[in-house]
């Protein structure tokens, strides 16, 4: 270590993953490594591989080869795992860090585990007292009964992998001849394939932030607008240039907005999230409401959500990254294996 370093916080961005969204993960750990405050922060860039081996690299797009099955973080102060999808946010490399006692930014084992899985998620919503989706699952073993489900649903339906994001293995399917098809890319990702019926609705996107002192605050509610004539807010529409817009702040009422942080900040501690969490509301045309998933890792590239609804609110990213740090330093301080205590109170995004 340089001399240079040593007053600064060691810091792990992990990236990568042994999954289906490896390109979206290292699209957000390019995000947050060029925001990371140099001046407080030294990082440390390491990837899992496809093939599930640690690397430590030196960029991003480090043509390295090789790794450890298993990693030495032991000289890192705090992880901030920039991962997405299973065996990276589903609360498995979640388990590893609390078992070597490493300090990490974002939900625990347990809160990642469940929003991971979507079906869980709607049991876990619903019980809560929160308006969800109608949500049937099917596996190889049942999946004789998604026509039948389908035609209970009524047409047309999406058919998505339960644990999957990024709208990976994702269709639309307005006929019973599709289905097949579409189970089959659902199942290839997944054992489990949802099925739920097609929404008419506007997304509106709300962003929750863990304060140092474990106050929540509420970003700037963010409308997808998706006038492009495709099915869905897909993957190319979520990570190509122009594939999307956003209004931001989303125009909504009073009473709306606040109907919608109280669903978000209910979410966020029905699910024992901590650091961070994004919440997916659909909105249709008569007002009905309904969460549609919670993401505890959301997407952090120059095009996503979760940066741009804090933009919105004044927390520009670099400071978004700092603050994210600075609440995992504070709830699991070095070799603790539990977080730290939870917010009783909201309060929306002030602008600094």
């Amino acid at each position: 270590m340089t001399s240079s370093t040593l007053n600064k916080t060691i810091v792990g961005i992990i990236f990568g993953g042994a999954n289906s969204e490896h390109e979206v993960s290292c699209a957000s750990a390019s995000g947050v490594f060029a925001n990371l405050d140099r001046e407080r922060f030294e990082p440390v860039l390491i990837r899992i591989s496809r093939d599930g081996l640690w690397q430590r690299v030196e960029s991003i797009d480090d043509p390295a080869t090789g790794g450890e099955l298993l990693p030495d973080l032991s000289d890192l102060d705090i992880v901030l795992p920039v991962l997405h999808g299973r065996f990276g946010e589903d609360g498995t490399v979640q388990g590893l860090f609390e078992l070597v006692g490493v300090p990490y930014v974002g939900c625990g084992v347990l809160s990642s585990a469940l929003a991971m899985d979507k079906l869980m998620t709607q049991r876990v919503l619903s019980a809560a007292g929160l308006p969800t989706i109608p949500t049937r699952g099917v596996s190889d073993r049942t999946r004789h009964t998604a026509s039948a489900v389908a035609d209970e649903l009524g047409y047309p339906v999406f058919v998505k992998p339960n644990r999957a994001g990024s709208s990976v293995g994702a269709s639309r399917v307005d006929s019973p001849a599709e289905l097949d098809a579409a189970l089959d890319l659902a199942l290839a990702s997944d054992s489990i394939a949802l099925l739920q019926p097609v929404v008419v609705a506007e997304e509106i996107d709300l962003g929750v932030l863990q304060e140092i002192d474990g106050e929540l605050s509420i970003g700037a509610p963010l409308h997808i607008l998706s006038d492009d004539g495709r099915a869905f807010f897909d993957y190319a529409s979520k990570y190509t240039a122009g594939g999307h817009e956003f209004e931001v702040p989303a125009r909504l009422s009073d009473e709306l907005r606040a109907t919608l942080e109280s669903f978000a900040i209910t979410a966020f501690r029905a699910l024992d999230c901590e650091g961070l969490a994004r919440v997916d509301f659909f909105l249709s045309a008569d007002g009905t409401v309904a969460i549609n998933e919670v993401n505890t890792l959301p997407g952090m590239t120059a095009l996503s959500q979760y940066p741009t609804i804090w933009e919105a609110a004044g927390v520009g990213y670099r400071e978004l990254i700092t603050r994210l740090i600075d609440r995992g330093l504070a709830a699991r301080s070095a070799g603790s294996r539990s977080a730290g205590s939870r917010s009783t109170d909201a309060r929306p995004a002030q602008a600094r």
